[in-house]
C-alpha cells in the first residue's frame, strides 16, 4: 500500500496509461514504413532498365503494395542477384529493407538500409532511406534490444543534419528525443523536445513533445520546470485530449514542491472533469494534499469519496482504509472504527493494516480485550506484511493494559524486539519491556533490557526514559558505571524535569560507590544550596562527608557529616551517617568521642542493618585507645551476633592482635588459626600467618613459626612482608644448587633488595637459571629488568641482545629493533656487537625498512669485515635491493657473496634463486639459468627446487626454447605441490594451447584444478586454479566452431561447466567476471 506521505504513481507508468500512444507507440514505425512504400510504389522502370528488369520490378512492387512482404522480400533478393547493375537495383535494395522492416527483421533491414546509403549516396530516395534506417533501429530497440536506442538517436541526428528541411523533420525530432530518453539521456531529450515544439508548432506531434518534456522533467525531479512546461501546454493546447491529464500533472508538480493548496485546486478540477479516466487518481491526490495540510477530517472525507464515487477504482480499498486512519488521527474514533471495519471486511492487501489501526482505536477506547482478540485474529494473515510488527505491538499493549497480565506483556514486548530488531517498533517494544520489568520489580531484567536499549537505539526519542529505567535498575544490581552514565545523560538532557534533584543525588551515590569522591563533591556542591527537603539535605551532606573522608579530608568530612546528622535522624541512612561521623572523629584523634558516638549508635539503632560495622569500628576505636581487652570483646560481638558478616575475618584478625597486645599468645594463636582455617583465601590470611608466627615464636613454637613464615614467603605479594619473613626464617636456602631453588633465591633477593650492589649479577644469574628451565619469557623479562635497572653494567649489552631475541622470536620486530640498537651501541665485545648489528638490520628488514636495513648491513660489514656473519650481511644487502626491485644492484651484491660462508642451506638456496630472478628481471636469461642450476645441483633437497625448475622453464620459454621449457616446467610440477607446481602446470597448458593441442592443454589445466589438494589447496594456489578452470573453458570454446553437432554440444557443456566452476568456486577472482561473460555468450548458442 501507499503510506499517507507517499509519492505519486510512477510518471512513466501513467504516461503509458494515459497518453494515447504519445510515448513510443508500437505501431508508429509501421506507418512510416508504409508511407515510404506508397511513395515509391508507383515508380516505373527507368528508361535505362531492360524490359525484363522493368517487368520483374513492377511485379515485385505489386507484391509489396499488396502487403505480401515475405514474398516481396524474396523477390527483391532475386532481382538484386539477377540485375545487380540495373538502374533499378538501388530501389530494389531499398524496398528489400522496407519489407524486412515490415517483417520486423531488424538486423537485415538495418544492414540493407546501410548498404543502400553507402552504395548509392546520390539516390533520390536517400532522405527516406535515412529516416527508415533510424526508424528500423528505433523499432529494433522497442522490440527488446534497448542498446539500439543510441543507434536510433545517431541516425535521426544524421538525417536532420543532412536534410535539415526534411518533410519528416517533426517526426525525426520527436523520435530522436524519444530515443535519447529511452537511452537514459533525459537531459538531452529535453533540448530536442523544445526544438520540435519551437520549429514545428503546428505539427500534430508538438503537443505530444511538450507533454513528454513535462513528464521527463517530473522524472528528473525538476518539478518547477515541469510546472512551466505544463502551463505552456495548457496555454497552447487547451482543447487537446491530454489537457485534463496535463492539468493533473501540473498538480503533481505543485504537490512535489509542497504547494498543496494550489495542487489541490488542480486535482479538484481534474477529478470533476466528466469522463476523465484518471479522476480517481486525481481525487486520491486531492485527499493527500488535504492530509499534507494537516486537515485530517477533510482528508478523511475526500478519501471516503473514492469508494463512494468510484467503487471499482483500484484506489477504493486503500482509500477506505485511509479514511479510517484520518478519522482516527482526527479523534473521530467511532467513524474510524466503521471505516476500518469496512476496510478489513474487504480483505486483500489492506486487511492487515486496517486491523492494526482498528486495534489502536479499541485501545484508545479502553477496549483492551477487544484489541487483543482482533490482533489475534489478524496476525495469522500478517506474515510478510509491513504491519506484522505493529499488530504484535497491539497485542502486547492490549495484554499490558490488563494489569494482572503485565509479566506476560514483558515476554511479548521482548519477543518483538528480538524478532524484529530493525523495525521502527523495536525501540518502543524494548523500552516497554524494561519499564514493565521495573514495575514488576524484576530489577536484573529491567537493567539488562535498558542496557540493551542503550546499545541498540542510542538516538531513539525514548532514550531518556530508558536511561531512567536502566539507572534505577542498575543501582539495584551494582552496574554502577552504566548507572552513572545514564544519570549524567538524564541530567544533561532533562535538567528541567522535577525529578532532577533526586537524579543528581542518585548520580552522586553512583560516583561515591565507584570511589569518585571528587566528582561527588562537584555533583552535590551545586545542588545543596537549593535543597529544602530535610531528608535530601541529610543525604547530600552525607555524600559530601563520606567522600571527604575517603579523600582524607577529615575536618571537612566532620563538618558535613555533623550537618547530615543534624538535618534528619529518620532518613534511611541516618545510622550510616553517624557511623561515618564516628570514624572521622577517630581519624582526627578524637578517640574518646568516636567510642562514645559508636556506643550511641548501638543504643539508638539496635536493629540497624549495619550493626556489625558499628561493633567492628568500636573494636578499632578501643584498640587505638589501648583498651585491648575491651577491643577484643567488641570484636567478639561481631563474631557472636553477626556470624555471616563479611567483617568476621577482619574481626578475628583485630581480635588476634588485641590478644597479642595484652599479651595473651595462646588466645592470639587461636584467633589467627580460626581466620586461617575458615577463610583460607581471604586477603588477610597471609597477614594472619605472620601474626600467628609471632604468637608461636612468643610461645616458643619455632618449627611451627617457620612453617607459617614459609607460607608467607610462598604466598605474599608484599615485598616488604616477604623481606621480613626471609629475615625471620634466615638465608639458608641461598646455598641450594638446584636451579629451581636458585631461581627462588635470586628472585627473592631482587624483590626484597633492589638496591643491592650486585643486583645486575643477581638478575643475570636469575635469567640464566630461568632459561635453564626453559622459562624463556621469564628470562627475557629478567634480562629486560637488568638492562633497564643497570644500563651501565658490563652485562647490559648482552641482556639487551637477549631481550631483542625474545621479541624477534615473537615477530615483534619494532620492539626487537629498539633493543638490538641499544645492544649494538652498548656492546664492548665484537661477538655481541656483530650479532646485535646483524639482527638490528634484520629487524628493520622485517618491517620493510629496506634502506635502513641496507645501511645497517653495510655498517656491519665495515665494522666487522672478518666476522662470522659477514657473508650473511652481504647476502642480506642483496635481499634489500631485491625487495626494492633494484634487480641490477641486487645481482651485483649476490655476486659478492661466498656461498660457503653463508650460515645455512636455506640462505644458500635463496641466494641462487633470488640471484637468478634478479637476472631474469633484466632478461639475462642465460645468466639466470646458471644461478638456478647451482641451486638444483648444490641443494637438491631444498624446498625451492621446484621454483628453480619453474624459473628455468620461464627462461627457456622467453628464449623460444619451447621443448626445453616444457621439460623444466614438467620437472617443476613434479617437484612442487605448491605455487611453483601450479604455475608450472599452467604454463604447460598455455604452451599446448598456443600449439592448439587443446587436449594436452586441458589435461594440464585440470591437474591444477583438481590436484594440489583440489578445493583444499593452499591459498597461493587458488588463483591459479581459477585461471586454469577458465582456460579449460577457453580450450573447449575455441573448438566449438569447427566441431560436428555431437562434439559441439560436448564442447559447449564442457566450457559451461568450467566457466561455472570459476564463477561458483572463485567468485572474487578476476576470471569470475570473464567467465560470466562467456557463460552469457554461450547461453545465446
Amino acid at each position: 500500500m501507499q503510506a499517507l506521505n507517499s509519492s505519486p504513481l510512477g510518471l512513466r507508468q501513467q504516461s503509458e496509461r494515459t497518453s494515447g500512444g504519445v510515448l513510443r507507440p508500437a505501431s508508429t514505425f509501421g506507418v512510416l514504413a508504409t508511407a515510404l512504400l506508397l511513395l515509391f510504389g508507383g515508380s516505373a522502370a527507368a528508361q535505362e532498365s531492360s524490359r525484363e528488369a522493368a517487368l520483374f520490378f513492377s511485379d515485385v512492387v505489386n507484391y509489396q503494395n499488396a502487403g505480401e512482404f515475405d514474398l516481396a522480400a524474396d523477390e527483391w533478393k532475386k532481382f538484386i542477384e539477377k540485375f545487380p547493375t540495373d538502374p533499378l537495383a538501388a530501389k530494389a535494395q531499398n524496398y528489400l529493407a522496407v519489407c524486412q522492416l515490415q517483417l520486423k527483421k531488424y538486423v537485415d533491414a538495418t544492414t540493407n538500409f546501410e548498404t543502400v546509403l553507402k552504395k548509392y549516396p546520390q539516390a533520390d530516395f536517400r532522405e527516406e532511406a535515412m529516416l527508415n534506417l533510424a526508424s528500423a533501429n528505433y523499432a529494433w530497440a522497442q522490440s527488446g534490444n534497448p542498446a539500439k536506442y543510441a543507434e536510433a538517436a545517431k541516425r535521426f541526428t544524421a538525417l536532420l543534419k543532412e536534410f535539415p528541411q526534411t518533410k519528416f523533420a517533426d517526426q525525426a525530432y520527436y523520435f530522436l528525443a524519444e530515443s535519447l530518453y529511452m537511452n537514459g539521456q533525459q537531459e538531452d531529450s529535453l533540448r530536442v523536445y523544445d526544438q520540435l515544439a519551437e520549429k514545428y508548432p503546428q505539427s500534430p506531434l508538438a503537443p505530444d513533445a511538450i507533454y513528454a518534456k513535462g513528464v521527463t522533467q517530473e522524472e528528473l525531479k525538476k518539478y518547477a520546470d515541469a510546472e512551466k512546461t505544463y502551463d505552456q501546454f495548457l496555454a497552447k493546447y487547451a482543447n487537446n485530449a491530454l489537457a485534463t491529464e496535463v492539468t493533473m500533472r501540473k498538480g503533481e508538480s505543485l504537490l512535489q514542491q509542497n504547494q498543496f493548496a494550489a495542487a489541490e485546486k488542480l486535482f479538484e478540477l481534474a477529478a470533476s472533469k466528466p469522463g476523465f479516466e484518471l479522476a480517481d487518481h486525481a481525487l486520491y491526490r486531492l485527499a493527500f494534499c488535504a492530509l499534507q495540510s494537516d486537515d485530517l477530517l477533510r482528508a478523511g472525507n475526500q478519501y471516503a469519496r473514492i469508494p463512494h464515487e468510484f467503487p471499482k477504482s483500484g484506489y477504493a480499498p486503500e482509500a477506505t482504509m485511509l479514511a479510517g486512519r484520518c478519522y482516527y488521527r482526527a479523534g473521530r474514533l467511532d467513524d474510524a472504527a466503521n471505516w476500518l471495519k469496512s476496510a478489513g471486511r474487504q480483505g486483500g492487501k489492506y486487511e492487515v493494516e486496517a486491523g492494526h489501526w482498528l486495534a489502536q482505536v479499541y485501545l484508545q477506547q479502553g477496549k483492551a480485550a477487544d484489541a487483543e482478540s482482533l490482533a489475534k485474529a489478524v496476525l495469522p494473515k500478517a506474515q510478510g506484511s509491513e504491519f506484522l510488527v505493529a499488530l504484535k505491538m497491539d497485542m502486547a499493549d492490549a495484554v499490558y493494559d490488563q494489569p494482572n497480565r503485565r509479566t506476560e506483556a514483558i515476554g511479548l514486548y521482548r519477543r518483538i524486539a528480538q524478532d524484529h530488531p530493525d523495525q521502527p517498533e523495536a525501540p518502543q517494544a524494548l523500552y516497554n519491556a524494561a519499564f514493565a520489568a521495573l514495575e514488576t520489580r524484576d530489577f536484573g531484567l529491567a537493567s539488562s533490557l535498558a542496557d540493551e536499549f542503550a546499545r541498540k537505539y542510542p538516538q531513539d526519542e525514548s532514550k531518556l526514559d530508558a536511561m531512567y529505567v536502566g539507572a534505577e535498575a542498575k543501582l539495584q544490581t551494582d552496574q554502577l558505571p552504566a548507572a552513572e552514565q545514564s544519570l549524567k545523560t538524564l541530567l544533561a538532557e532533562g535538567n528541567q524535569r522535577p525529578e532532577a534533584a533526586r537524579w543528581q543525588l542518585r548520580l552522586a551515590l553512583t560516583q561515591y560507590l565507584q570511589s569518585k569522591y571528587a566528582d561527588v563533591e562537584k555533583t552535590v556542591g551545586t545542588l545543596l544550596p537549593n535543597l529544602n527537603d530535610p531528608d535530601l539535605v541529610a543525604q547530600a551532606n552525607y555524600l559530601l562527608g563520606a567522600s571527604a573522608f575517603q579523600l582524607n579530608q577529615f575536618e571537612k568530612a566532620q563538618q558535613s557529616l555533623a550537618a547530615s546528622v543534624k538535618a534528619s535522624t529518620t532518613w534511611p541512612q541516618a545510622d550510616e551517617a553517624r557511623l561515618m561521623l564516628a570514624r572521622t572523629m577517630n581519624q582526627r584523634g578524637q578517640v574518646s568521642q568516636a567510642i562514645a558516638a559508636a556506643e550511641e549508635i548501638v543504643a539508638a539503632y539496635p536493629n540497624s542493618q549495619i550493626l556489625d560495622q558499628v561493633q567492628f569500628r568500636l573494636g578499632e576505636f578501643l584498640f587505638a585507645a589501648e583498651r585491648f581487652a575491651e577491643s577484643a570483646a567488641a570484636y567478639q560481638q561481631v563474631l557472636t551476633k553477626s556470624p555471616q558478616s563479611t567483617l568476621v575475618p577482619h574481626a578475628l584478625y583485630g581480635q588476634g592482635w588485641a590478644y597479642l597486645k595484652q599479651p595473651n599468645a595462646a588466645k592470639a594463636d587461636l584467633a589467627f588459626s580460626q581466620l586461617i582455617g575458615q577463610f583460607g583465601q581471604h586477603e588477610l590470611t597471609i597477614d594472619a600467618y605472620t601474626g600467628r608466627a609471632i604468637a608461636r615464636r612468643a610461645a616458643g613454637k619455632f618449627p611451627e613459626a617457620i612453617q607459617d613464615l614459609n607460607v608467607v614467603i610462598a604466598k605474599s605479594n608484599n615485598p616488604t612482608q616477604k623481606l621480613e619473613a626471609e629475615y625471620l626464617k634466615g638465608v639458608s636456602l641461598v646455598d641450594s644448587k638446584n636451579p629451581i631453588e636458585a631461581e627462588k633465591v635470586f628472585a627473592a633477593l631482587h624483590q626484597q633488595t633492589p638496591s643491592f650492589a650486585s643486583d645486575d649479577k643477581v638478575l643475570y644469574e636469575l635469567a640464566w637459571a630461568q632459561r635453564s628451565q626453559n622459562k624463556n619469557d621469564e628470562a627475557a623479562a629478567t634480562f629486560q629488568t637488568l638492562a633497564q635497572a643497570h644500563p651501565e653494567s658490563a652485562l647490559a649489552a648482552e641482556a639487551m641482545y637477549h631481550v631483542g631475541e625474545s621479541l624477534y622470536a615473537k615477530q615483534d620486530f619494532a620492539g626487537a629493533e629498539k633493543w638490538y640498537a641499544q645492544s649494538s651501541a652498548k656492546s664492548q665485545t665484537a661477538e655481541i656487537g656483530e650479532k646485535a648489528t646483524y639482527k638490528h638490520s634484520w629487524a628493520l628488514y622485517q618491517q620493510d625498512k629496506t634502506q635502513a636495513a641496507l645501511q645497517g648491513f653495510g655498517e656491519q660489514v665495515t665494522k666487522y669485515p672478518n666476522g662470522p656473519l659477514t657473508s650473511d650481511a652481504i647476502f642480506m644487502q642483496g635481499e634489500c635491493f631485491f625487495k626494492d626491485k633494484q634487480y641490477d644492484v641486487a645481482l651485483e651484491s649476490y655476486g659478492r657473496v661466498d656461498p660457503k660462508r653463508l650460515s645455512s642451506d636455506e640462505m644458500r638456496s635463496l641466494l641462487w634463486l633470488h640471484a637468478g630472478q634478479s637476472a631474469s628481471q633484466q632478461k639475462l636469461w642465460g645468466e639466470a639459468s646458471k644461478w638456478y642450476a647451482q641451486l638444483i645441483d648444490q641443494v637438491p633437497d631444498s624446498p625451492l627446487v621446484g621454483e628453480a625448475y619453474y624459473e628455468l622453464g620461464w627462461a627457456a620459454y622467453n628464449q623460444q626454447k619451447t621443448p626445453e621449457a616444457i621439460r623444466y616446467f614438467d620437472q617443476a610440477a613434479e617437484a612442487s605441490r605448491g605455487l611453483a607446481g601450479a604455475r608450472a602446470r599452467f604454463m604447460l597448458g598455455e604452451i599446448y594451447f598456443e600449439q592448439k593441442k587443446y587436449e594436452e592443454a586441458t589435461s594440464q589445466f585440470k591437474r591444477v584444478v583438481y590436484g594440489f589438494g583440489g578445493e583444499n589447496s593452499l591459498e597461493s594456489v587458488k588463483p591459479w586454479q581459477a585461471k586454469c578452470a577458465y582456460e579449460i573453458g577457453r580450450c573447449s570454446e575455441v573448438q566449438i566452431r569447427g566441431a560436428d553437432t555431437a562434439k559441439r554440444t560436448e564442447f559447449i557443456a564442457e566450457a559451461k561447466k568450467f566457466y561455472g566452476l570459476v564463477r561458483e568456486r572463485y567468485p572474487e577472482s578476476p576470471e569470475a567476471k570473464l567467465a560470466q561473460t562467456r557463460l552469457d555468450a554461450l547461453a545465446q548458442l
